[in-house]
C-alpha cells in the first residue's frame, strides 16, 4: 500500500526521461521517480503483448500522489517518458460486510465478479505473490496468461509504491487498458476498455477492503486439488465409506520363480536327474553302474 506524501517534495513536478536515461526536469524524489519509469515502461509493454492490446501509449499511478506519464517508442523499442507527479485527491475507504462468511476463496470470486460488473471491463483476477491465479472472471482466452501479466503488475506496483505514487495503476494501451491494484503482497488485475473510472475506482476500494484481512495464499487454484477435496468430503457418505472398507480387493495372484509351485500341491511323480552322478532305481529294481568315470 501506498504511503503518506513525501517531505519536501513541491506540489506538482513535470519531467521527462528520455531514451538515453537523461532525466529533464524534477521528479520530486532526487531522481529516484525518474530511474523507476524505464524499468516500469518495459514491463508494462510486455503484459501489452501477453494480452495482445497493442503498444503502451501511457501509464497512470494513483496513490498519495497522482502520475501521469505519456511513452512514446523508439524503433529500436526505447521509450521516452514524459511525466507529470500532482497531489492526489485523498479518497475515504469504504467498510463493507465479507461476503462468504469464512471461505476466503468465496469471498475472492465475489470480488472478481464485483470489478467484472464494471461497465467495460472485460476480465479479472487476483494473482499472488507466489504467482498463482486463485480467481479470475471473463473473457477466458484473455486470462490464459493471467499469471504472467500478474507477475510484471505486481512488480509495477512494488516500484512505484516506493515512491509513494502507487496502489492503482492503470496502463493504457493502442487497444484497452490493463489495470492492477495492490491487495497486500497480492494484486488485483484487469482488462478494460472505456470504463467510468470513479467507478472503477469505487469498486477496486471495495475489494480492497474485503479483503484486507484475508490471507490470499491459503486459497487454492482452481486447478488445484486441494480446492475440490473439502466438496469431495462433504459429498462422502457413510454406505461410501463402509463399501471402501469392507470391499477390500483380492490379492493378485503370486508369479515368478519364487513362487513357482505355490497353491494346490499336486502328488509328485518320480523323476530321472541328470548330470549328477547319482542313479535312479531301474523298473526292474536292479541298479544301474555309473557311465561318468
Amino acid at each position: 500500500m501506498s504511503a503518506g506524501p513525501m517531505d519536501g517534495a513541491p506540489d506538482r513536478c513535470e519531467f521527462v526521461v528520455r531514451p538515453d536515461g537523461t532525466v529533464v526536469g524534477d521528479d520530486g524524489a532526487a531522481g529516484a521517480l525518474a530511474g523507476a519509469l524505464p524499468y516500469t515502461g518495459r514491463l508494462a509493454r510486455r503484459a501489452g503483448e501477453l494480452v495482445e492490446v497493442g503498444d503502451l501509449r501511457a501509464l497512470e499511478a494513483l496513490g498519495a500522489r497522482r502520475l501521469t506519464v505519456g511513452v512514446t517508442w523508439t524503433p529500436a523499442g526505447e521509450g521516452t517518458y514524459r511525466a507529470v507527479l500532482v497531489p492526489a485527491e485523498p479518497r475515504t475507504l469504504p467498510s463493507f460486510m465479507v461476503v462468504g462468511g469464512a471461505d476466503t476463496a468465496a469471498t475472492v470470486a465475489h470480488c472478481v465478479d464485483r470489478v467484472l460488473a464494471v461497465g467495460g471491463v472485460r476480465w479479472s483476477g487476483i494473482v499472488t505473490a507466489g504467482s498463482r491465479v486463485v480467481a479470475s472472471a471473463g473473457d477466458g482466452a484473455a486470462t490464459s496468461r493471467l499469471a504472467e501479466v500478474g507477475n510484471r503488475m505486481l512488480a509495477i506496483l512494488r516500484s512505484l509504491e516506493d515512491q509513494h505514487v502507487a496502489g492503482f495503476v492503470r496502463l493504457r494501451f493502442e487497444k484497452a487498458s490493463v489495470v492492477g491494484a495492490s491487495l497486500g503482497r497480492h494484486a488485483l488485475v484487469a482488462c478494460a476498455g472505456v470504463t467510468d473510472d470513479e467507478d472503477l475506482l469505487a469498486t477496486i476500494d471495495e475489494v480492497r477492503a474485503i479483503l484486507a484481512d484475508r490471507d490470499l495464499s491459503t486459497v487454492p487454484t482452481p486447478q488445484d486439488p486441494a480446492a475440490h477435496e473439502a466438496a469431495a468430503d462433504e459429498s462422502t457418505d457413510e454406505s461410501a465409506v463402509e463399501i471402501e472398507v469392507t470391499a477390500t480387493p483380492a490379492p493378485p495372484p503370486l508369479v515368478g520363480a519364487r513362487f513357482a509351485g505355490a497353491g494346490t500341491r499336486q502328488p509328485r511323480t518320480g523323476r530321472r536327474r541328470f548330470g549328477r552322478g547319482s542313479l535312479s532305481p531301474s523298473p526292474g529294481g536292479t541298479p544301474r553302474r555309473s557311465t561318468r568315470g
